[in-house]
């Protein structure tokens, strides 16, 4: 997400969540949420006894996450995630990522692993030590 203060400078830099990089994105995703205050919601349902006050002040915060979380997801993410069920619940939206994305970092780590011992060193340390870091970024 690239939002614009209003003196027009950028406030965050979250990558795209695509299916290869969700530590990455969930970290980053993550400290946008905290830092709005907005991390909790995303693991809570609103409550059965909420006040009318309570409910509005859930979803209303709920859609701003809603926004912050789908701003940040690629096109194909967004229709495995998001539906007539989930648009409007963000802990709904935030437990499917995690349930779709988090188990396939065991897989990444696989698939790095592969990755590292199929790498070799070509002549350019830059290079080379620039592939390591783009593997390193998947896990």
């Amino acid at each position: 997400m690239n939002t614009k203060n209003p003196e027009g400078r950028e406030l965050s830099n979250i990558p795209i969540l695509d299916s290869t990089n969700y530590s990455h994105w969930y970290l980053q995703i993550k400290i946008q949420l905290r830092s709005k205050d907005l991390i909790e919601l995303c693991g809570k349902p609103l409550p059965l006894d909420a006040s009318i006050p309570i409910t509005n002040k859930w979803y209303k915060s709920s859609y701003e996450a809603i926004n912050i979380i789908t701003s940040n997801i690629n096109e194909r993410v967004f229709q495995e995630v998001v539906n007539n069920e989930t648009k409007e619940k963000s802990n709904v939206i935030w437990a499917k990522l995690n349930e779709q994305y988090a188990s396939k970092r065991a897989v990444n780590r696989g698939r790095v692993w592969i990755d590292w011992q199929h790498t070799f060193y070509n002549g350019n340390l830059t290079s080379y030590i620039e592939s390591f870091r783009k593997m390193m970024m998947e896990i």
